[in-house]
């Protein structure tokens, strides 16, 4: 559930901070006020996308704030995006005066899908916006699936259906290589066999060119080393004048514990110059001046670096990768019939279980659907729909896609004696909200979510239909915490906690801001949702008994 909520410079926001707590909350005000821009911010702390155009003032960043309370369920679920877990936790999102934004979780940077994925799984705001997302058939199938709890046959299902998709890939590669003309197989070998002739090793390029450039400047390096050795071994070079200060110091290295210390480093400053002095011997032997290794090395450097440029690769490696795909596609043409049958056998038997699968997510579909039917016709006739029908038509698709082989359409007649029709040509505003609110009320459990958020979902109803709507929701917040956006006196009257949201003037713009009510501001503002602006003794008497009931 949400804490405590955190608005900086968004919009008409210059700061905005509201506490909420356990059960029902509503937020009133005008049309206007802001209590949209509100359910914005909520749902940049979601993951939605971001833009400079909502920044109250242009030149600082806007930062919004959300603390929640998590339940140790979700444990799992940080870790396995390797964020820090506590059950109060803190999503932060920064827009930056360039557009630019930065998400957190706990203080640790999350990308929009990971913020997505936590945040999803404890709140989720309905909308009339939301309502006519329900209109889309993919929508209505995820509706289903949360429904009867069909994840797992789901999972399985999409497994296969990924392993038949990749051998039909493969299969129909092979049908393409195969197509091969003798003249291209001819041009394949013949490539191959250029390169396998040349005996590539990956790194050998690499010593090649270091071996090459030792020989081509060993005049150069002979004379430096044996120029460096003269120095160090000479009768007044460097070892020699360190042996003689070596035994200088060794005379008086007892007298203090520094002069001991001194003596050890030049002691081995001195067996360090003269490991140098061998070591630059040895390699100024090892170097001869030799044209014609040095002629063989550069042929050998021209052939590798010619087969390069030949086939646009940048090194050895990527040229051998390169021979093993020509060798494969040969394989593949010489044996393409054989490897094809056996990977269309194998694509059959996969087939076979893909069905299978197929059918057991459709029965587990079918399983919940009949139950799901009658319980939100019987919500909606609570609703004040007198005769609804709703139907869970469930048909075959010809194909697979990812999501089984299932074609979902609400069908929804709110009238006795009508067809019922696919709820987008059937269903009015009102009726949608009247859906919307059954559905979220029959999915809430299988959710487990400690949130919801109603943006203004009883939009086209009112009277006795918006009180049953906000019994409906009383009653969802006994186990979750339930935020309602709201312009219905029979709604904010339910509430256990009522924010009214409103503009301000300040000198220089209008900024949006909340209040908590007491019970006495309570009763004025839904008098003033009752009747207007002119608040009567009608409606304050009526307001006094819309919070006792």
């Amino acid at each position: 559930m949400i804490k405590h909520l955190l608005i900086q410079n968004y919009t008409l926001i210059e700061s905005l901070e509201i506490d909420f707590e356990k059960g029902f909350t509503v937020l009133s005000g005008e049309t206007g006020a802001g209590k949209s821009i509100i359910l914005d911010a909520i749902s940049l702390l979601l993951g939605k996308r971001s833009d400079r155009g909502s920044l109250y003032d242009k030149e600082k960043k806007c930062v919004l704030e959300l603390k929640i309370y998590v339940s140790k369920e979700m444990e799992c679920l940080f870790s396995k995006h390797d964020l820090d877990f506590d059950t109060t936790s803190i999503i932060r999102r920064e827009i930056l005066p360039t557009g630019k934004s930065r998400s957190f979780i706990n203080d640790s940077p999350v990308s929009l899908s990971i913020l997505q994925d936590i945040s999803s799984n404890f709140l989720e705001i309905y909308s009339q916006n939301q309502s006519l997302k329900l209109k889309s058939q993919d929508k209505q199938l995820k509706l289903l699936d949360k429904i009867a709890k069909s994840e797992y046959e789901l999972s399985e299902f999409q497994e296969i259906y990924l392993k038949f998709n990749r051998l039909s890939s493969e299969i129909n590669q092979l049908k393409e290589d195969s197509k091969l003309s003798e003249s291209e197989l001819e041009f394949l070998r013949f490539q191959i066999n250029e390169i396998d002739k040349a005996s590539l090793k990956e790194e050998e390029k690499i010593n090649l060119e270091s071996e090459y450039n030792v020989l081509e400047n060993s005049s150069s390096i002979t004379e430096k080393l044996s120029k460096m050795y003269n120095y160090i071994s000479e009768e007044n070079g460097l070892s020699p004048r360190l042996s003689e200060i070596e035994n200088d110091l060794c005379k008086i290295s007892n007298f203090s514990e520094e002069l001991t210390k001194l003596s050890d480093r030049i002691s081995s400053v001195r067996i360090e110059v003269q490991d140098l002095e061998i070591e630059v011997q040895n390699i100024n032997d090892s170097i001869k001046n030799n044209p014609e290794e040095l002629s063989k090395i550069g042929e050998r450097l021209d052939l590798i670096n010619s087969l390069l440029s030949k086939h646009s690769k940048q090194n050895i490696t990527d040229l051998l990768l390169f021979l093993d795909e020509m060798k494969i596609k040969i394989q593949s043409s010489s044996h393409s019939e054989s490897i094809i049958k056996e990977k269309e056998v194998r694509l059959e038997n996969v087939k076979k279980e893909l069905y299978k699968s197929a059918e057991v997510l459709t029965k587990k579909r079918k399983s919940v659907s009949k139950e799901f039917q009658k319980n939100v016709e019987s919500h909606l006739r609570k609703l004040g729909i007198k005769s609804p029908v709703f139907i869970i038509d469930i048909q075959q698709r010809e194909d697979f896609n990812l999501s089984g082989k299932d074609i979902i359409n609400f069908m929804f007649s709110a009238n006795k004696g009508s067809d019922p029709l696919e709820i987008n040509k059937a269903a009015s505003g009102g009726e949608l909200s009247r859906l919307m609110l059954c559905f979220s009320y029959l999915i809430s459990d299988f959710d487990n979510l400690s949130c919801l958020i109603f943006d203004e979902i009883d939009t086209g109803v009112s009277g006795e239909i918006a009180d049953l709507m906000s019994e409906m929701m009383k009653e969802m917040s006994l186990n979750r915490q339930i935020i309602s956006v709201t312009h219905l006196p029979q709604i904010a009257s339910k509430a256990n906690h009522h924010f009214k949201v409103y503009k301000k003037e300040m000198p220089e713009r209008t900024t949006t801001d909340t209040k908590k009510l007491t019970s006495e501001e309570r009763i004025e503002e839904i008098a003033k949702m009752l009747s207007g602006k002119k608040v009567t003794k009608i409606s304050i008497n009526n307001a006094k008994e819309l919070l006792s009931q």
